[in-house]
């Protein structure tokens, strides 16, 4: 007779503290009598994929496999579709329940959607868990939503009831070899596009870290975090896009210090990143013209046939060979660090609107641009505030200029003024 097993497919949340689908996983395996394996699918030729944003994915996850393991957990790591992965455990052991953390975005959707259908077929329970968002994203609102003063109070009304902290109490005896370890990692790598690794170091430790760090040295200066060199950037987007970290924990953490600043911070990590998700989420054009609103879709059309100044190619870009010394230099950060201040970043795209010849031009290169390079690429909040830069998704009209209609418009002296952001700070090559 076959062992039963419950399978945690892990994809969105590597790591193992305060995470609720690793939790509900062990759960249900102790309810049935069964075991837990986590299974991770490395899906071939997935966008995008490099060796900057895998290397960080594949060094936090052998830290997961060390950790579950000391709890007789293993992680299996396996290349290809999770489908084919799990047709091959079921040969072995009979899963009586795959579990899977909620997704918003497309590539996921369609994987997902496959792995439901098969577990429909073989009577097997098929579960998603909310592990990116403080409120779920269905029980923060059921509609797509306007603007953050449409889903503020919805969040704010709910979230205290979502930030108890969850501990993983739960061990087994099972064989962990065959799991996934770190001196693997550099074999996967040889078959990515070679980039730049990131300065961050990956991994839910680090990135537990990074919080505290933020808490003691950088909360003061939240603020000021407009000013480049304040030093009141958080760094935890590409911890939170890795799923390294939880949403739930930074939120209470950073709540539990009454500084002056949490509440800014909350809105930021909380509310306008959960309205980045409910905008992914029912909006499924959101990497398109046509997921903005009717009067951005509207303005930007009467000024398709105005003359643009400058127009440049995606390659162009790509390279900083662009008029705009900022912009080039924003663009030599984005491609050497894989990070940009968040300021500057909003400049970085919306000029992309003024130098291409249609708006889902310049939605198209800013996409690829920020998915290849940024280490928090691939994500509803990427999306989203592409989105907000081009085509004023979460925005509202503004005074009509050429080119960008009423679309919110960003200049080159007001971002420096802005920011006091020094341009011989940047001395690299691409």
């Amino acid at each position: 007779m076959k062992e039963s097993i419950v399978v945690y497919w892990m994809s969105r949340a590597i790591r193992v503290d305060e995470n609720p689908a690793l939790v509900e996983a062990c759960k249900t395996a102790k309810e049935h009598g069964a075991k837990v394996i986590v299974v991770f699918a490395l899906i071939p030729n997935f966008p995008y994929a490099n060796t900057r944003n895998m290397d960080f994915l594949l060094r936090g996850l052998a830290e997961v496999s060390d950790k579950l393991a000391k709890k007789s957990i293993p992680l299996f790591l396996y290349q290809g579709q999770a489908l084919v992965a799990f047709e091959h455990f079921q040969k072995e052991y009979h899963i009586l329940s795959i579990i899977n953390e909620h997704h918003v975005l497309k590539p996921f959707l369609s994987s997902q959607e496959k792995v439901r259908e098969w577990c429909l077929y073989q009577d097997v329970d098929f579960n998603l868990i909310n592990t990116a968002c403080v409120v779920p994203v269905e029980e923060a609102s059921g509609k797509l939503e306007f603007a953050a003063k449409t889903i503020r109070s919805k969040i704010t009304n709910k979230y205290k009831e979502y930030l108890d902290e969850i501990n993983l109490d739960y061990s087994q005896q099972m064989d962990t070899s065959g799991r996934f370890t770190t001196d693997q990692i550099e074999t996967l790598l040889s078959n990515y596009p070679q980039l730049i690794l990131s300065k961050l170091t990956p991994g839910e430790d680090a990135a537990n870290q990074v919080l505290s760090d933020f808490i003691k040295k950088g909360l003061d200066n939240y603020d000021q975090r407009n000013l480049f060199n304040s030093k009141g950037q958080s760094h935890l987007s590409a911890y939170l896009h890795f799923g390294m970290i939880s949403p739930v924990k930074i939120i209470r953490e950073i709540e539990k210090t009454s500084h002056r600043n949490a509440p800014l911070f909350v809105e930021e990590a909380m509310v306008r990143r959960e309205l980045a998700e409910n905008y992914c989420h029912y909006q499924k054009n959101y990497d398109s013209l046509k997921g903005a609103w009717p009067w951005a879709i509207a303005t930007l059309s009467s000024h398709l046939n105005d003359p643009r100044e400058y127009i440049y190619t995606k390659e162009q870009f790509e390279k900083a060979q662009t008029h705009d010394d900022l912009w080039n230099a924003c663009q030599h950060m984005v491609v050497n660090d894989g990070y940009l201040h968040s300021y500057l970043r909003m400049y970085w795209a919306k000029m992309v609107l003024l130098w291409t010849r249609h708006p889902q031009d310049a939605i198209d290169i800013l996409i690829y641009l920020n998915d290849t390079y940024f280490l928090d690429g691939r994500d509803p909040n990427g999306y989203t505030g592409i989105m907000w830069c081009v085509a004023g998704v979460h925005d509202r009209p503004w005074f009509n200029r050429p080119v960008i209609g009423l679309i919110r418009a960003m200049g080159k002296d007001g971002t420096l003024k802005k920011t006091k952001f020094d341009l011989r700070q940047v001395k690299y090559d691409i």
